[in-house]
């Protein structure tokens, strides 16, 4: 029987909060834990409270997709649409997870292939992979047209917003033997991305872009061997792994190595590198949104409040001295490929910390040192979960055309299997063969995977654009401050007009038509 890979997380971390890794932790008597402590937070809920021993008994079960044991779609070729091959800055962020040739011992891979044929059989179906380079333009085309071009889509979350709010797409809610309670779809995801009862797109375990998109933490052990810092292995565990601590860590490694008094990215040696997209992770990760529901589940502001002023009135002062932390987007135009830059700063022991999308981490493999994966920073210990923000430019999502012209129940019979194979097989490649042996290394960085992946963000306000405010923060970070209250006091009427007129309305008028609110 095949043991889900939260019970080997959560043992780990377990572990990890008890002091059995100390012998692998270099700095394994470092601070003291944080009174009341955030370490009961990690666990698989994420909410705070500590490991439900009989939820994690249910986790070595092998849950299956509820389906009709005489479903049989006759051969039938259900058609899903693949991002096609960019090389350059984008070939970390092609699809992996649709399609395999054949077995080749790469893990994900063969993960992909068993999964597909398990599908194919158990269904009677052909899975028709496409590469499709523009979805939500081929998603409109086919929706106006009435055709059955395309069945399922795995569209990046940035393009959905016109789909979406021209109603483009399915309401996942109303998908055949789509049964989204289950654990292979992500529930933040379905909580936060519903509007007004309606729910367009979902992410979960038929793709693993989603994981691969969303943000964390990379670290030098050697550095923090080096220079006697306290490991972020328990700094995480202790609740103490903050912003400020970051800061004060970054600061401590930092140096003008080649001693002209000057900032020379490939000479000199930094506390922290980023990129512009990092604000966002930065700002969710400190329990900050653009956009959050009230009470009532209507969308609103929320960056406004003084939580929000706090946190960037921090990352202004953290993020902007240049002889401490550097903003790769900073060197556009001077290096042919700024992320590739960025990451041969730290493999040469020049950063103490990288921001990275998860995926970043599988090209650190042949990084000589070795490096630590952890969640972005708290806002401060008394902050009780750590925040992670899936980064909408590279992350994939599922949906389905809302066109007529396709049999939906196939569709949604394929996208739950596909899924529900996908939490265990691919998964477990992208957890703990990929990711925990190949690359990272230790077992620590393994458990870290479940409380970065499980309290992820979505915000609306970030993934819809409204008002341009993300946009906006994205520019500021390569100037010399953020200055979120100047920002905000020269965009808020755009702000909520824009929010009402080309959020609110067109999800009301679609929630009308479908008979909801």
């Amino acid at each position: 029987m095949m043991k889900h890979r939260r019970l080997i997380s959560a043992f780990l971390l377990a572990a990890l909060l008890s002091g059995s890794f100390a012998a692998c932790s270099e700095q394994g008597d470092n601070a003291d834990a944080a009174d009341g402590g955030d370490s009961a937070q990690l666990q698989t809920g994420g909410d705070g409270g500590s490991v439900d021993p009989a939820v994690q008994e249910e986790e070595t079960e092998r849950l299956t997709a509820e389906l009709p044991e005489d479903l049989d779609y006759g051969g039938a070729s259900v058609v899903l649409m693949q991002h096609p091959y960019q090389a350059g800055d984008w070939s970390d962020w092609n699809s992996r997870d649709l399609y395999a040739e054949g077995y080749t011992g790469e893990p994900v891979n063969d993960a992909v292939y068993s999964r597909n044929l398990a599908v194919e059989e158990r269904l009677n179906v052909h899975l028709d992979v496409q590469e499709v380079g523009d979805m939500p333009g081929a998603i409109q085309r086919q929706v106006k047209a009435g055709t059955g071009d395309y069945h399922i889509s795995t569209a990046r979350i940035q393009t959905l917003p016109s789909t979406v709010l021209e109603g483009y797409l399915v309401d996942l809610h109303n998908m055949p033997h789509m049964d989204l309670t289950k654990p292979w779809y992500d529930q933040k995801c379905i909580g936060e991305a519903s509007f007004y009862g309606l729910l367009y797109y979902v992410t979960g375990d038929m793709v693993i872009l989603d994981d691969d998109s969303t943000g964390a933490m990379v670290f030098n052990k050697q550095l923090i061997g080096d220079y006697s810092l306290d490991m972020p292995y328990d700094l995480v565990a202790e609740g103490t792994w903050t912003l400020d601590r970051m800061g004060l860590m970054a600061g401590v490694v930092a140096d003008d190595l080649n001693g002209n008094g000057e900032v020379d990215l490939l000479e000199d040696r930094f506390g922290i590198l980023w990129q512009r997209d990092a604000v966002v992770s930065f700002m969710h990760g400190s329990e900050v949104r653009l956009v959050d529901k009230n009470a009532e589940g209507e969308p609103e502001f929320v960056i406004g409040s003084e939580r929000a002023v706090n946190v960037f009135d921090k990352l202004d002062a953290l993020l902007f001295d240049p002889h401490v932390v550097q903003n790769i987007h900073n060197y556009e135009g001077k290096f042919s490929d700024i992320y590739e830059t960025e990451s041969n700063v730290f493999r040469a022991n020049n950063a103490l910390f990288m921001w990275i999308r998860m995926r970043v981490a599988e090209n650190l493999r042949d990084m000589e040192t070795d490096f630590g994966i952890i969640p972005v920073p708290k806002f401060d210990e008394e902050q009780k979960t750590y925040y992670s923000t899936i980064n909408k430019y590279t992350a994939a999502s599922v949906c389905i055309p809302n066109s007529g012209g396709f049999d939906l129940d196939a569709a949604g019979a394929v996208a739950e299997l596909m899924s529900a194979e996908g939490h265990y097989g691919l998964r477990e490649a992208y957890y703990d063969i990929n990711l925990g042996t190949k690359v990272s290394r230790d077992p620590e960085s393994t458990a870290m995977l479940d409380l970065i992946i499980e309290n992820r963000v979505y915000d609306a306000g970030e993934i819809y654009s409204i008002g341009g405010i993300a946009d906006k923060l994205y520019a500021a970070t390569q100037g010399s401050s953020i200055e979120l209250t100047t920002l905000l006091a020269k965009n808020e009427k755009m702000m909520k007009t824009s929010l009402e007129k080309n959020f609110v309305k067109k999800f009301k008028a679609l929630a009308e038509a479908a008979g909801g609110n």
